[in-house]
């Protein structure tokens, strides 16, 4: 039994393609868009595309630091656009502009669209999975499906994100309504990036950590496509995300719920639609993975990982399924990708994160993290606790009403 779990582990589950890696499906008929007009901005969302990666080289913890800065850099691609454009950036100050049936980018969607730029009123607050209450922000930007309600994505940002004293940027969105063209994920994500504010930590949250960067927090509910069985049930999850060390260290973290139903074992009838776990499958599953990347040098990764079933297991447990032997801690990559697993923490290459400090980084999945019941924002950036994953639901917010003067482009 052990082996059979170590073998679909190896093709299925530690590369994981869960977040975007296995996940989108690709989609081949295309929409007319033949009169759909420019809108002065253009997208890529190609950078948000899935990511593909070799099932024997541990893909999700090479590909998921290619997913996250794909997700920053199409935030700032979305502020620098706007930003270049000083007409649009004019009229869009303190104003509502809209436009129609516009093509904004590469994946085949068509939207009618909406901004506003500094803004100095409340209408931009936004509730979100990760800080308590709301926040309010100063920009916004908004697509929605070309003559429908449908949204397919909102971004809330300040003008500098990375300045602590600002609420920093939201985003949400869904990958098959912006990119129609490509993917069929229904999922709705929601990434927020946050800077602490280290100079104001009332609370002492970031006393331990004085050296605290900033923060990208990624959420989804909902399947992340319809082409594999993990795809379909990999319905919930959270990825985390810190630079740390004035920029010299990059932490990552996440926690991945797969459905009891998820059918890994086809071949097999007394395991059809069990997870995982086996024998048992009455219960969701639950995907760990933790891992510190230097960089500067090689990039070198040191990496811990567990599946558990039913709960999140506690603190450091990185065995599957509750078996034991079943370990393969730790994961060795560098620039090149997969080096070596099963490496004992004392023979961790000194060019390498120490086990010592992977082990405190793992320790804080399943938990509320650093941030415990929320900083003196009402952050709560760092919770991974099986309530908070269970419960996991990324909306589109209501959209906000209009302010100041409304100003059609076409």
């Amino acid at each position: 039994m052990k082996k059979n779990i170590q073998k679909v582990l190896h093709k299925t589950a530690l590369v994981l393609f869960i977040f975007f890696a296995i996940s989108s499906g690709f989609k081949f008929d295309t929409v007319s868009q033949k009169d759909a007009s420019p809108f002065p901005l253009s997208l890529k969302f190609g950078l948000l595309q899935p990511l593909h990666a070799s099932a024997d080289d541990w893909g999700f913890v090479r590909q998921s630091a290619t997913w996250a800065r794909g997700n920053s850099l199409f935030m700032d691609d979305i502020i620098a656009g706007i930003e270049s454009n000083t007409l649009l950036v004019a009229a869009a100050s303190g104003s509502t502009v809209t436009a129609t049936n516009m093509k904004v980018g590469d994946g085949g969607g068509v939207f009618d669209v909406r901004l506003t730029l500094n803004n100095s009123g409340a209408e931009f607050s936004p509730t979100s999975t990760v800080y308590t209450g709301t926040k309010t922000f100063s920009n916004y930007f908004e697509l929605k499906v070309t003559g429908t309600s449908t949204i397919a994505l909102q971004f809330y940002w300040d003008n500098n994100p990375r300045d602590p004293s600002t609420q920093g940027a939201l985003l949400l969105y869904n990958l098959a309504l912006v990119a129609p063209d490509l993917w069929t994920a229904t999922a709705n994500i929601e990434s927020y990036v946050y800077m602490p504010d280290l100079a104001n930590d009332t609370t002492n949250t970031y006393t331990s950590y004085p050296l605290q960067g900033l923060i990208q927090t990624y959420s989804w509910s909902g399947p992340l496509g319809t082409d594999s069985e993990l795809s379909k049930h990999a319905q919930r999850g959270r990825v985390i995300l810190e630079e740390m060390d004035n920029r010299t260290v990059f932490c990552f973290k996440t926690v991945v719920r797969i459905d009891a139903t998820t059918d890994l074992f086809p071949t097999i009838p007394s395991f059809s639609s069990k997870g995982l776990c086996q024998p048992g499958g009455t219960s969701n599953e639950y995907y760990k993975l933790a891992y510190s990347q230097k960089l500067t040098g090689d990039l070198n990764v040191t990496a811990k990982e567990g599946w558990d079933e039913g709960t999140i297991a506690a603190s450091g447990t990185d065995t599957i399924c509750g078996i034991g032997g079943t370990s393969l801690s730790y994961g060795l990559f560098n620039f090149n990708g997969f080096v070596r697993d099963h490496v004992a923490g004392t023979d961790i290459p000194s060019d390498y994160v120490p086990s010592s400090r992977v082990d405190l980084l793992y320790g804080r999945v399943g938990g509320q993290g650093k941030t415990g019941s929320g900083d003196a924002n009402g952050v709560l950036w760092d919770d991974t606790t099986q309530a908070t994953i269970d419960g996991l639901s990324v909306s589109f917010q209501t959209p906000p009403g209009q302010v100041g003067s409304l100003i059609p482009i076409n």
